[in-house]
């Protein structure tokens, strides 16, 4: 029993390195501003590590200088210096204003050099424990930084106007000062604000916000003027003082869809993804799918026609293996609708607000391949997403002469079909080295439509009626042409089917012709095109 005390003399210096500090549950540094210096209490909880033996000492330091903590004695000597009771852990507490000691002021919240002390420049002194062991001298400590001066208010607001909103800009006043959040202040001109705010940003992300509603959450209105004020919050509590104020004004502005309709546009839309029809029109495409896949497993094993052309080709085919069943393709255009060429038009709603861009669609295609007559036949089922970003359009805009808004607009499309293609294999099929595909396809159509305003709704014109959402049917053609990669390398393409299951795998090119205006019945958004397209697609 006396090896115990002995073992514990010899380890506590080992023990006691592990010395740790928190103040107020939490070994961050603890930040005080204005608010809380007079009345913020610091709470500290230290654990040494081990039992402190008798002779031995603990104390509750508080200094400017972190070396205080750190020396025997203390040296520069802390302001602030309290033995505390021998034990492993402990607790104590001082004053926020007891710590906030300056290089030869006469200390506490009311020195200048602590009030005159901002977030750029905080003033930091160090409340720490200090363990004098038999065995050396162990510390931990935790940092408190104190900024009471208000932060700069944010300067050179602008702002660029909306339909029934507007963003505002600023700078912030100091680019030294720690911002936490900016408070934007609106209210009708000649008003005043009573306190809440009508939006808060989040200070390290962005001086800009997007307004729609004043200080008291009353939507803002167009051709009204607002006053607008920015504030600025710091992380230590601190408020700035308003910025200069600016007057911001919405202004009205039309969407895609509100520009159409304006323009004499006969689409109504208000179906959307909720109307019954499309179901019904996909559902019953699928059914008539099923069906012919239902005659092909029924006649799989008696296909006179395939025998014919059999005999007309080479003694073997290139490859001993079985004819493709399923085809997937992915493909992409250049996509230009064809909406401004809607009969009783007077203007160009579409290439008002978006201009000549055409950007990327993108289909996906899956076909079964149900019969082999000298060629392959394949039904299938495509569907693809396509959309174009714009800008609104002043209402304000003389005629002839369209000014766009900052607001922004968004035409989205999906585009799905049930098709039927013819594609001319059978020279591929027995000539492992002849590269070309020929093939043909035709279809039925159906696109859904959606255009978006400026804050992200669904088009809602406020004259005129219509919902920018809707269906628009037709059908589709193509012409292309296949390389057969297979062609490039056979033994490799074969290695591929014995370890995949892939038969042919093939770049392809077509021309491409749809025509989606409700076959010209009228009240419906022409989306008709024509374009290159180009795709990969891959058979097994």
């Amino acid at each position: 029993m006396r090896l115990a005390p002995a073992l514990a003399l010899v380890l506590a210096p080992f023990a006691a390195g592990a010395v740790s500090l928190l103040v107020n549950n939490s070994n961050a540094t603890v930040a005080v501003g204005a608010s809380k210096c007079k009345t913020l209490q610091l709470v500290a909880s230290w654990d040494l590590g081990t039992q402190p033996l008798s002779g031995e000492v603990v104390q509750l330091i508080g200094a400017r200088d972190p070396g205080s903590c750190t020396t025997n004695p203390p040296s520069p000597t802390p302001q602030i210096n309290r033995p505390e009771p021998l034990a492993q852990t402990g607790t104590d507490t001082v004053s926020a204003n007891q710590l906030a000691q300056t290089d030869g002021g006469p200390g506490g919240c009311d020195d200048p050099a602590i009030a005159a002390a901002s977030s750029a420049s905080p003033l930091t002194n160090v409340l720490c424990v200090q363990y004098r062991a038999s065995g050396g001298l162990f510390s931990a400590s935790v940092n408190v930084s104190y900024a009471l001066a208000k932060p700069t208010p944010p300067r050179a607001l602008s702002y660029t106007p909306g339909d029934r909103h507007f963003r505002v800009y600023w700078t912030a006043g100091n680019d030294a000062e720690n911002i936490a959040t900016w408070d934007v202040h609106v209210v009708p001109v000649g008003g005043t604000s009573n306190g809440p705010v009508a939006t808060t940003v989040s200070g390290d992300t962005k001086t800009n916000a997007d307004v729609e509603h004043t200080d008291d959450d009353t939507l803002l209105q167009n051709d009204a003027g607002y006053t607008v004020t920015v504030v600025a919050h710091d992380t230590y509590g601190n408020v700035s003082d308003p910025s200069a104020s600016i007057t911001a004004t919405p202004v009205p502005s039309s969407d895609f869809y509100e520009h159409y309709r304006e323009e004499g546009g006969s689409a109504t839309g208000g179906h959307g993804c909720t109307t019954g029809g499309a179901s019904a029109w996909i559902a019953g495409g699928a059914l008539a799918m099923a069906l012919l896949l239902r005659r092909r497993r029924k006649a799989r094993n008696g296909a006179a026609l395939l025998a014919v052309f059999a005999l007309l080709a080479p003694s073997a085919r290139a490859e001993d293996r079985p004819s493709p069943r399923f085809l997937v393709g992915f493909k992409m255009d250049r996509y230009d609708p064809k909406v401004d060429s809607e009969p009783g038009l007077t203007g160009t709603p579409y290439h008002d607000v978006f201009g000549p861009r055409a950007p990327p669609r993108y289909q996906l295609e899956f076909d079964w391949e149900v019969a082999h007559p000298f060629g392959s036949l394949l039904i299938g089922a495509t569907a693809g997403f396509w959309q174009n970003y714009g800008k609104a359009i002043l209402v304000s805009s003389t005629p002839g002469t369209v000014q766009r808004s900052q607001d922004g607009t968004t035409l989205n499309v999906f585009p799905l079909g049930v098709i039927a293609t013819y594609r001319f294999d059978w020279l591929a099929d027995r000539w492992e080295r002849f590269p070309f595909i020929p093939y043909a396809q035709a279809g039925l159509m159906r696109a859904l439509w959606v255009s978006y305003d400026g804050r992200g709704d669904v088009s809602s014109p406020q004259q005129g009626g219509g919902r920018g959402s809707g269906w628009t049917s037709g059908y589709t053609t193509a012409l292309g042409v296949a390389v057969n990669l297979n062609s490039l390398d056979p033994v490799l393409a074969r290695e591929a089917f014995v370890d995949t299951g892939i038969q042919r795998t093939a770049l392809f090119a077509e021309y491409g012709w749809t025509y989606l205006s409700n076959f010209h019945r009228g009240g419906a958004l022409i989306l008709s095109d024509h374009a290159w397209r180009f795709g990969l697609s891959v058979e097994f």
